[in-house]
């Protein structure tokens, strides 16, 4: 295997969300807000009530759950009392959606992107060329967590 990227969670929200200027936000204070999820699993491999009990989507009770991408930023982005747990982005994008990243810890916020392979393959020039690809457009400050 290759490590892609390794990083925690980072709340995302609003610039002009209450608690956009808390530096480390803690896990409690997101009770009131509205959570923008993933309408698919966090973790594909695990089932939704592993993740629940993880205590990933134990912070509030209301969710809006949404597939798409750019519509969750656009929520964000025009709703300010609402927030979402993302792998870090890029400052572009941030920048782009008038929106904020924030630290906020709770267990087991530590993830690592990784390419699988069998043991005994051989990596050809254009697979190490995509594996490069890969590790230069991910975030610079998703190594600077671990």
């Amino acid at each position: 295997y290759d490590v892609i990227s390794q990083f925690s969670y980072k709340l995302l929200m609003s610039e002009n969300h209450p608690l956009a200027a808390v530096p480390d936000v803690d896990v409690s204070s997101l009770s009131p807000y509205t959570e923008i999820a993933h309408a698919d699993p966090f973790i594909p491999a695990m089932p939704a009530s592993e993740v629940q009990r993880m205590g990933i989507t134990a912070h509030t009770d209301k969710r809006i759950y949404v597939f798409e991408r750019a519509s969750q930023l656009d929520l964000l982005s025009n709703n300010h009392d609402t927030f979402m747990w993302v792998s870090p982005l890029p400052e572009y994008v941030l920048k782009m959606y008038g929106l904020v990243e924030k630290t906020c810890d709770f267990p087991s916020n530590r993830y690592i992107d990784i390419l699988i392979y069998k043991k005994d393959y051989l990596l050809s020039e254009y697979d190490k060329m995509f594996i490069d690809e890969i590790v230069k457009f991910k975030p610079k400050k998703a190594i600077d967590d671990m």
